[in-house]
Formats: structure tokens, sequence, C-alpha cells
């Protein structure tokens, strides 16, 4: 029997080597020490890292399976941690702020971007995009985000059902039954609490809140929407779900935090925050999104004036990135003339909201405030995947160096959600997504678009191969 069991171990020794990848020589760029370090080697199976090093201090089997990285840069898969699936990023996807309707109904618009959500994944793997954190989506769409688990070319998915909204109800969308509502409007603490148990039995990875406020009055605004934000906060924690929120004023992010939420999305732009601020949010270890490049979105849209990007070219949908020029050609030319209009007002009014978002995403950061890199994918304007470059040429124009940038897309992605022990950076036990890079990108961030292959829970793609 001896020779039959040695044969045997032999065997399964030969059988897990061979399954085992040996990507070596590689320079691997590590967003925690915010170093490039030379001549590395990754050993990984299925989709598990099991070994970082030196080459020099790993030994290649023979006959393994080898990715010879000479000359090139690994990093880790990029973390869009704001997106959502519920809209297209195209002129029809918020009815609440554009009303086309009589032209696209938006039944239409639910059925599309149901049936292209692969597409739009394939879009993001294509471009580095290993994980995307959809802030807000639907019933449905949590259904379908489960249909997406073992599929390798489809990023991690991390998603929020309905958006729990404060005091602003988006009328279009009372047209809408669950499993297609995005947004549960309450009033009351008790309709929070009920609202947020509604999500559960759909196995949402996080809790999300819309904190409006209408106000002109904001401290005022925010005390009366308080009780339904601590309510849901406070609920959400019971069950293990973090909670997200959108506060775009600094008193309803301040307000946030205290009451527990770990994760802020779009930075403050109402007023320069002091560092008695900056440091509640080091305090409670408080990661902010900031996305500096979705309100514009929109007011290129309505005043006909987006420009596509060399991107939205390459990787953004045709169909969405066409409607965004529609506007000038509607039938009711009064439609479009008005919207122009608001337009014109509108951007200079953001123009000042946008130099106070750039200054305080610099001054939190310098500070060491978490900041990842987020985009409001979905939203008018903000096409899925492409828009990410143009978000991190903003954060740039913000001051932020490649270093902060390029942790705030990998590593703090992760800890948005407390996922860091899992994804955001090259180390053992970690999930083995991985970038092949042909360039520096710490030496300059376009080369992030320099990608030779992308590694997806350890099934290698080529871009060309993946994009629709």
């Amino acid at each position: 029997m001896k020779p039959i069991f040695l044969s045997f171990i032999f065997s399964f020794v030969l059988i897990t080597t061979q399954a085992q990848t040996w990507l070596t020589h590689a320079s691997l760029v590590d967003p925690i020490q915010q170093k490039i370090l030379p001549d590395q080697t990754i050993v990984y199976k299925g989709d598990t890292i099991l070994q970082v090093g030196p080459s020099s201090h790993i030994k290649v089997p023979k006959n393994a399976s080898v990715i010879n990285a000479s000359g090139k840069w690994v990093m880790p898969g990029m973390v869009d941690a704001h997106v959502h699936f519920f809209q297209t990023g195209g002129l029809y996807t918020r009815p609440d702020a554009i009303d086309l309707r009589q032209y696209h109904s938006y039944k239409k618009e639910i059925e599309w971007y149901k049936q292209h959500m692969d597409e739009q994944l394939r879009r993001y793997l294509a471009v580095g995009i290993t994980t995307v954190i959809d802030d807000g989506a639907t019933l449905a769409l949590l259904g379908q985000r489960d249909t997406f688990s073992s599929k390798s070319y489809a990023p991690k998915i991390l998603m929020a059902g309905p958006l729990i909204s404060t005091a602003y109800n988006p009328k279009p969308f009372d047209e809408l039954s669950d499993p297609d509502q995005p947004f549960y409007v309450v009033n009351t603490p008790e309709q929070a609490i009920k609202q947020t148990q509604k999500e559960y039995p759909y196995h949402p990875d996080f809790i999300k809140i819309w904190y409006i406020i209408l106000n002109p009055d904001k401290k005022a605004g925010a005390e009366k929407n308080l009780p339904m934000v601590k309510a849901t906060i406070d609920e959400a924690h019971a069950h293990g779900y973090k909670v997200a929120v959108h506060a775009t004023e600094r008193i309803a992010a301040q307000l946030s935090v205290e009451a527990g939420a770990g994760f802020l999305v779009h930075d403050i732009e109402d007023e320069i925050v002091d560092d008695t601020f900056i440091q509640l949010l080091k305090d409670h270890r408080t990661v902010l999104c900031p996305t500096l490049v979705v309100v514009s979105g929109y007011f290129d849209a309505f005043g006909q004036q987006y420009t596509p990007t060399a991107e939205d070219i390459a990787d953004g949908d045709p169909e969405q990135l066409a409607s965004l020029q529609k506007l000038a050609h509607l039938e009711d030319t009064a439609i479009a003339k008005r919207y122009k209009l608001l337009a014109g007002l509108r951007t200079k009014i953001n123009i000042k909201q946008d130099s106070i978002r750039r200054i305080n995403l610099k001054k939190m950061a310098d500070a060491g405030v978490i900041i990842a890199t987020g985009t409001d994918a979905g939203n008018i304007g903000t096409l899925h995947a492409s828009s990410f470059f143009k978000e991190l040429r903003a954060m740039q124009q913000a001051g932020l160096t490649n270093w902060q940038i390029i942790t705030a897309s990998t590593i703090n992605g992760a800890r948005a959600l407390d996922k860091e022990e899992l994804f955001g950076s090259i180390q053992k036990g970690k999930t083995a997504d991985l970038l092949i890079l042909t360039a520096d990108p710490v030496a300059d961030l376009a080369n992030l678009q320099k990608l030779e292959s992308v590694i997806h829970r350890g099934v290698r793609f080529q871009p060309a191969s993946i994009r629709p």
C-alpha cells in the first residue's frame, strides 16, 4: 500500500501547486504604507492571496502557473464607494430633477437598468474597479445583486436598500411600489424603524439615510429631522448594519456622526469645516466620500453643454451618453430653454459650493480623515464606470496627492463598510483582486488607465475581453 499512498500524496501536492498562481517580480503598490515595494511575488489560489513577499524569498516550484510582472506595477483593485444602479446616468433617470416622462416613461427606464446591469458591471471591471458600493438601490436590485455573486467578470457589489428619506418626497416616484421604489419617505421615528426593518429580509450590506434639510434655517431643519435619523441608526445598529448618511450641510454631517453614522457621502458644501468637526470625524473613524463632480453633471446636461470625456467615449454606455445631448432636440423647446436658464443660474451657486467642497476635502484629507473615492454614478451626467476618472482628476485639482487618491480608491473604499480585512490591499488572506499596470500610477494617475490585465477573484481578464 505504501507506493500507492505515496503516489496519492504526490498527486495531491501537484494538483494543489498547479491550482496556485505565482505573480512574480512586480513593483507592488501598497496603499497602506504608501510605498512601492520592488520585486515582489504574490501567490494566490482561487480567490485568496496566500503569500506576498520579496521574489528572492519565495521559491517558485517547477511547472507552476506563473505571471511574470517584470517591468509592471501591481496594485489592489479599485473601489467606487458611491454608485446607484437604479439610475442610468442618462437624461431620463431622475424625473424629480427633470420630468421628461412624456417623452420616455420611467417604467421603461426601470427596465433598462435591470436589463443592462450586466453590461454596466463589465464596464466597471474593464477599467479596474473590482468593488462597487451602491449607496441606495431597490428591493428588486438587492435580489439582482445576488445573481452576480458567482460571476467573476462582475465586481463585488455591496448594496444598500431603498434610501430612508427625511423630509423630501420625490413625487414622480410615487407611481412606483416595491420592489422598484428607491425611496422610503419617513416623518416619524416609528416610520423610520418600520421602513428600515422592511429591508432586512433582502439582506442589504448596509442602510442609507437621505438626510435632507428643506428649512432655510439649516440648524432648525437638521434638528427637526434628527429623531428619524437617530431611530434609523439605532435600529440598524441593533441588527448589525452600518449606516451611511447623505449629508451636504455641516450641521447634518455633525449630528449624523454624533448619532453613530460611520459613512458620510458627499462633502460639506455650505461652510468651511473647522478643527472641531475634523476631530469629530477622526475620533469616530468616520469615512467621508466626497463625490465632487456629480452636481456639475446635472447642470452640464441641463445647460446643453455636456462634453464627453475620453473615458465616457471608451467606457460609458453609448445609449445613455447619447441621451445627455437630447434636451436640445425636444419638441417642447420651452422645457429646453427653461432648464438651460436654470442651469446657468444654478451653475453660479455650484461654483461657490464646489470651491467649498474642494477646500474641505483638502483640509480633511491632510488632517487624517479617512477619504474614500466615490462618484455617485447613475445620476444625470455621471455615467457608470467612466466617471471614476473624472472624479480622480477633481480630487487631484482639490490638492490631494497621488498617494492620497490611490489610498482613497483602494483600502479606504473597503474601510467605508469595515471590509478592510477582506479587500483593498495586497496582503495574505485577502481577496485576489489585482491590477497589472504597464506604468507607475504614483508617478502619474493617468497610468491607472494603462491596464494590462485585471485579476478579479483570482481570475485574470484582459480589459478588452470583458468590455461590452
